[in-house]
């Protein structure tokens, strides 16, 4: 499957970005994967994650906040044409599967492009260079955390999350492997970031629980010595002191 972004502003195409990458990252420094000099783009805005066959659009506490089709989103599985918002400027999505054919942009495509809302703390970001909360963030070591089987056939067994995300799964290309029935293939990706761990549900009859409670669309932040749980299978998270 081939994919990927075509950034605009208005109805200017400005480049394209094949999305051959596990993380690809949208935001206003330049070590970003997807580069936009524009102050309505917070330092980190957003990635883009590829697990298995799927595309998923994560917003990462962006102040002006991420849209997808015209609605706000914190986590969007990407589907062909789909029509990303950041600021002023909009991001195409475009796979190449099965012959399927491009979308044509949305009336909010060019809608978007017209307001820009800016919240004070943006506008305290402008006054700095690049913004002292982003600053702190890069200077703050991330944490490395583990996994452990405390049930099943796997029981006792260690998985370090190193990576930036790590699928769980019954699939042949999840790192932590979850078997049942109604078991998702790619049923949960934790995906690590300086921030810290954060878990988030993908597919599947088998509901995902952190500590008993279910995890939706929504990711939610793992803490030392939490218990995930999906199907018949548990594990411990902790951080590797």
């Amino acid at each position: 499957m081939s994919t990927k972004l075509i950034l605009k502003f208005k109805d200017t195409v400005i480049s394209e970005f094949e999305l051959n990458q596990e993380e690809t990252t949208i935001g206003r420094k330049p070590e970003n994967t997807i580069h936009i000099d524009n102050l309505a783009v917070s330092s980190k805005h957003a990635r883009v994650l590829k697990i298995g066959k799927k595309v998923i659009l994560e917003d990462l506490g962006s102040t002006n906040g991420t849209l997808v089709n015209g609605q706000e989103t914190s986590k969007h599985i990407l589907n062909n044409g789909d029509v990303i918002t950041v600021g002023k400027h909009t991001l195409t999505f475009v796979s190449l599967e099965e012959d399927s054919p491009v979308a044509a942009p949305s009336a909010e495509e060019s809608d978007m492009d017209k307001t820009m809302i800016i919240s004070s703390a943006a506008r305290e970001e402008m006054m700095t260079e690049g913004g002292g909360a982003a600053k702190s963030t890069a200077s703050t070591p991330m944490v490395l955390a583990k996994v452990q089987y405390i049930s099943g056939p796997l029981m006792g067994k260690v998985v370090e999350l190193k990576s930036s995300l790590t699928s769980i799964g019954k699939g042949d290309g999840c790192k932590i492997k979850v078997k049942g029935l109604l078991v998702g293939k790619q049923a949960a990706v934790i995906t690590r970031r300086p921030t810290g761990y954060h878990i988030t549900f993908l597919e599947g009859m088998s509901k995902l629980k952190v500590n008993g409670e279910v995890v939706g669309n929504s990711p939610r932040v793992l803490k030392d010595g939490d218990i995930i749980e999906i199907s018949d299978t548990k594990l411990e998270f902790f951080i590797k002191k």
